[in-house]
């Protein structure tokens, strides 16, 4: 199978190389580091104190690799628009193209360009830190989750095989949906907080007030997934409390994003929450607050999408 992958970051270099052996796959960005490091040397993945190398081509030009049976997009959400013009470029007629990534509204965008019978939603938990341009060191996770429909069954099947095969256990759900929004509550309570106090996950629940806020923004998104219909496939405050003890030392991606000048995935994150919370008649007073927080932090943030960061 030919695949397409739309990032250089961590998660696109993770996939990448666990994907090389079994298909054909080339890594789509605008990263010029990103590029010309996997180009030069490959991706290379730590992984239970060994590290391993794949060769796997990297380009900016998406017409170089046309026409892929599959396309993965794995960039932030501020730069779905983007993505989704290359994956637009490079999908074959009879592809599809999967979002794995953060946040609300990536799917929309992704079927603008491709169209909504080539275009296919998914979570993961599979994680990843990017050390330096085209390295990185796994984060571990579990499944990972694709949106069955049946139009697409055959196709999809073909995916979630090849990620099966390429050690990534993978599902085919027609609840998506909550599995999203659960995703959601736990970056909501999380991401933001940590960004704004500058400490690893487990440090929320040391802190009373810090707790406070988490358990509440996690709350809050599952009253307006609730609202929408969706129910979510845990608990929020149990799950978003699990994971900041599970994922204790770790640094989220948003304190990364801030650390190095990025722009973050606010919008897509609490933002959206903020938003839809509006929409349904919901009281959202404390993802309101960190999605304005985080703005302010960031001088205004805007998300423009550009050249300088992993993409």
């Amino acid at each position: 199978m030919r695949v397409a992958i739309i990032g250089t970051g961590a998660l696109a270099c993770l996939f990448g190389a666990r994907l090389a052996a079994h298909a054909q796959v080339c890594l789509l960005g605008s990263w010029p580091q990103g590029i010309a490091a996997i180009n030069k040397r490959g991706i290379c993945v730590e992984a239970d104190g060994a590290v391993e190398t794949a060769r796997v081509p990297a380009s900016s030009d998406a017409g170089q690799f046309a026409p892929a049976a599959a396309v993965l997009l794995l960039v932030k959400s501020w730069q779905t628009e983007r993505a989704a013009r290359m994956a637009a470029a490079v999908l074959a007629p009879d592809g599809l193209a999967v979002t794995l990534q953060n946040g609300l509204g990536n799917l929309q965008k992704l079927a603008e360009r491709v169209g909504p019978e080539r275009a296919v939603a998914g979570v993961t938990t599979q994680g990843a830190a990017l050390l330096a341009p085209g390295h990185v060191r796994y984060g571990g996770g579990g499944d990972t989750h694709l949106a069955l429909r049946e139009r697409t069954r055959g196709r999809l099947q073909q995916v979630a095989e090849l990620f099966e095969t390429a050690g990534f256990p993978t599902l085919l759900t027609g609840a998506l949906d909550g599995l999203l929004w659960g995703k959601l509550a736990v970056s909501a309570g999380i991401n933001a907080l940590t960004a704004l106090l500058g400490i690893p996950n487990g440090e929320l629940l040391a802190r009373p007030d810090a707790s406070e806020l988490m358990l509440a923004a996690a709350r809050e998104t599952e009253s307006v997934a609730a609202a929408l219909g969706i129910e979510l496939s845990s608990e929020a405050a149990e799950r978003v409390r699990a994971v900041a003890e599970s994922t204790a030392g770790n640094h989220s991606s948003m304190l990364q994003d801030m650390r190095r000048g990025a722009p973050t995935e606010i919008e897509a994150i609490n933002c959206a929450i903020a938003r839809e919370a509006a929409r349904q008649g919901v009281p959202a007073p404390v993802n309101d607050l960190l999605c304005k927080l985080v703005r302010a932090a960031r001088g205004g943030e805007n998300n423009h999408d550009n050249s300088q960061h992993p993409a």
